[in-house]
């Protein structure tokens, strides 16, 4: 699939804010969610800590897949982009990288996750292009 191809649509997952901690947010998948796709029914979105050679983070993308969270994928990072609530990120499979984009509204304790076609991962002008649609 070419990098800048944008006519497939991602796929979104929607979920809800169940617990707040200091340092993270717990969410729970909404029942109309795909079923079929690495994103599980409970995600969560950690703050950077700094103990990564990362920058311009803001927080991470962690998928519940073991039986602790700390055990449990750290899917992605959260780049920052002009848009409030609005970051990007990738899931790496291998050598394939797919664009996620996340928004994130804190008035009403949801977190929408955009799931481009395997593969798909545009350069950061067609990524901030999409921003503006979410």
């Amino acid at each position: 699939m070419k990098a800048n191809n944008t006519s497939d649509k991602p796929r979104l997952f929607r979920f809800t804010a169940i617990k707040f901690n200091k340092h993270d947010t717990i969410y729970q998948a909404q029942p109309e969610n795909p079923k079929d796709s690495y994103i599980t029914e409970f995600v969560k979105i950690e703050k950077f800590q700094g103990y990564s050679n990362a920058y311009n983070l803001g927080l991470y993308f962690r998928i519940k897949d073991q039986s602790s969270w700390s055990k449990s994928k750290q899917t992605t990072g959260l780049f920052k982009t002009t848009r409030k609530g609005a970051f990007y990120g990738n899931i790496k499979e291998g050598t394939t990288k797919t664009l996620l984009l996340f928004k994130i509204d804190h008035e009403s304790n949801e977190l929408t996750v955009f799931e481009y076609p395997k593969g798909y991962n545009p350069h950061r002008n067609v990524i901030d292009n999409l921003i503006y649609t979410i």
